[in-house]
């Protein structure tokens, strides 16, 4: 682990037990200490409420009157005869809040939804909680509450007023006066410097940064490849080229895959009520200050979705980025001037259990070949684009049996008469349903690469975007079917371990679909892996790619994501800090140069004979 990371999924369970301050009758004060690894304060019940009982399993939320200074998560859960059950929480920051948890989250596991982040989110109106932690249990015999912070930034604190237990929802609440967000869509009630306030600050900033970009490689090939052609032209391909794997774009050049997610012109939060926090609101049900912010900056609505796409590029060319990545805005992939990637439709991963669908009704390999085909027939001979993902974090590998069970306990449909049959003929094991598990998928998968070759023989598809464990069983199936092997690498640096049995197992070359870094600030969270400080984030960004391009297989990663999201979270919750982009469309000068330095040195990184 480098020094200056700091990784939410890399910290040990264990904690240190330190002192927190009290004066009187009064808040809780709890300081948690940046110099240890998981500072750790445990509160006997009678000392937080003498009402608390020790059987909480009549009562349906745990209510939380708390302050916390930063939006750094921190973990709470009661203290068992089971054992200590902990979730995270993703407070609003700077700001005394009632804050309500569900006891179910501490109670039972979550079904599975059709992707992790849908698994595991659970938005509230002032904040987010995350429950993966898979302690659960029986809320009895409860002796006291436990809070603990993993590796935190820059000392934060927290103070809790009130602790109480609710039958039903009081509901979420700011107790105090004011704003929490101003009319830029910053954060109201915390500085920092560069904070925008007014909007001649931003006009200085946009006109500043116009007048410095400039593409930062000028020999590139017209879809961002290197100057060294190694074959005729066509659409994005694969070679290993003396052990190297590549892209190869269609001018026939060596390409690397250097992108960003969710490139929008659009940053929304729900105000549905919560209006009382936003300033300067719109009509309607959401905000999105980064829409209003740039519809400013190009002087209107038309003026913006223009200005914004010819922008965006811009930036890309100056940055060093050659691809549009996932889920981002249909209008700047049809400025038809950047490779790009998209996700196949209509799969209904959503429709299935754990995220897989049921192959085994009559109607689904049709319903799959109308949406396969409505996309990539159209898109067939288009040169831009790169190829498609499958779907993007299957929650079920290493849980096959709890998926069977859950499609034993679910209504009645080919999906189940089908598990039936295969248990009746194999047996009811873990093995024959981890068995049933892997053959759906395989079977799955074929039937959507064949579908997709059907429509469109041209562009690669470029895997599934797997966020978890993957078996070399799995790995194995996998390779079948892909030409590209996608994964989602939220860590320090890529595993090259893990990289080394995915190109021995595949034999394909490998993409990382997401990966960030982010800093708890300005009101949002730092998301998966955390830096203390922006400079850092610049740093880990260098690191992390250095070591990623070093691996012979890997061929491409893309960064999550163009914009921070919304300090009010977006449809699940979450508020990163992690854009490449501030809510005013002002760049994160540390990022960018980091990106500047980076890119300049991947090309001899990849090609580097040195391991």
């Amino acid at each position: 682990m480098k020094k200056y990371l700091l990784n939410f999924a890399l910290c040990a369970l264990a904690g240190c037990l330190l002192s927190c301050r009290s004066e009187g009758s009064g808040p809780i004060l709890m300081t948690f200490d940046s110099s240890a690894q998981k500072p750790s304060f445990t509160f006997a019940l009678k000392d937080l409420a003498p009402s608390l009982p020790a059987d909480w399993e009549e009562y349906n939320y745990l209510v939380l009157e708390m302050k916390a200074s930063s939006p750094q998560r921190f973990y709470v859960g009661p203290v068992t005869a089971g054992g200590f059950l902990p979730k995270g929480v993703q407070p609003f920051p700077g700001a005394k809040i009632r804050f309500c948890i569900p006891l179910d989250y501490f109670r039972k596991p979550p079904v599975s939804a059709v992707d992790m982040a849908a698994t595991y989110n659970k938005k509230r109106l002032l904040g987010m909680i995350n429950i993966h932690s898979e302690a659960t249990g029986a809320l009895t015999g409860i002796d006291s509450l436990r809070f603990y912070m993993n590796r935190p930034v820059n000392n934060p604190t927290l103070e809790i007023f009130a602790v109480s237990l609710a039958k039903e929802d009081p509901g979420d609440q700011v107790m105090q006066e004011g704003f929490l967000v101003d009319a830029f869509g910053q954060w109201a009630v915390t500085d920092w410097p560069g904070k925008a306030k007014s909007m001649e600050d931003l006009i200085a900033a946009w006109k500043h940064e116009d007048e410095e970009l400039a593409p930062l490689f000028p020999e590139a090939s017209q879809y961002g490849g290197y100057p060294l052609k190694v074959g005729e032209g066509g659409f994005f391909r694969t070679a290993n080229i003396d052990g190297k794997w590549w892209f190869i774009d269609p001018d026939g050049h060596l390409f690397l895959s250097v992108g960003v997610d969710c490139m929008n012109a659009s940053s929304s939060t729900s105000v549905e009520g919560r209006e009382y926090l936003f300033q300067g609101l719109r009509e309607g049900r959401r905000a999105d200050y980064y829409r209003w912010n740039i519809e400013s900056r190009y002087g209107g609505e038309d003026a913006a979705a223009e200005g914004w796409i010819n922008t965006a590029l811009k930036r890309m060319q100056a940055w060093g980025l050659n691809t549009i990545g996932n889920w981002s805005s249909s209008d700047i992939i049809r400025s038809a001037k950047m490779p790009f990637v998209l996700s196949l439709p209509g799969l209904k991963l959503g429709e299935g259990v754990m995220g897989l669908p049921d192959i085994y009704d009559p109607q689904y390999a049709g319903d799959i070949d109308k949406t396969i085909g409505g996309m990539a027939k159209p898109l067939a001979k288009n040169r831009w684009l790169i190829g498609y993902f499958v779907g993007n974090e299957q929650p079920w590998p290493g849980q096959e049996s709890l998926l069977c069970d859950r499609i034993l306990e679910g209504p009645d449909r080919p999906f189940k008469t089908a598990l039936r049959d295969w248990l009746k003929q194999k047996g009811d094991s873990p093995e024959a349903k981890k068995a049933f598990v892997y053959h759906t998928f395989d079977r799955f998968l074929g039937l959507v690469n064949s579908t997709l070759r059907k429509h469109d023989p041209n562009h690669l598809n470029i895997g599934m975007r797997f966020g978890g464990e993957t078996p070399d069983d799995l790995l194995a199936l996998t390779g079948k079917h892909f030409d590209v092997f996608s994964y989602n690498c939220y860590a320090t640096t890529p595993d090259t371990a893990f990289m080394n049995r995915v190109a021995r197992i595949t034999g394909r070359p490998i993409l990382i679909g997401e990966y960030h870094f982010g800093v708890p600030d300005r009101g949002m969270a730092a998301g998966i892996v955390q830096a203390s400080s922006q400079r850092e984030r610049g740093q880990a960004y260098q690191q992390y790619n250095a070591d990623g391009y070093a691996h012979p297989a890997l061929i491409g990663a893309h960064w999550f994501q163009w914009i921070d999201q919304p300090n009010t979270g977006r449809m699940d919750g979450e508020n990163y800090n992690i854009g490449l982009l501030d809510i005013t469309d002002r760049p994160y000068p540390e990022m960018v140069d980091a990106m500047k330095a980076t890119h300049s040195r991947l090309f001899d990184i990849h090609s580097s004979t040195k391991q």
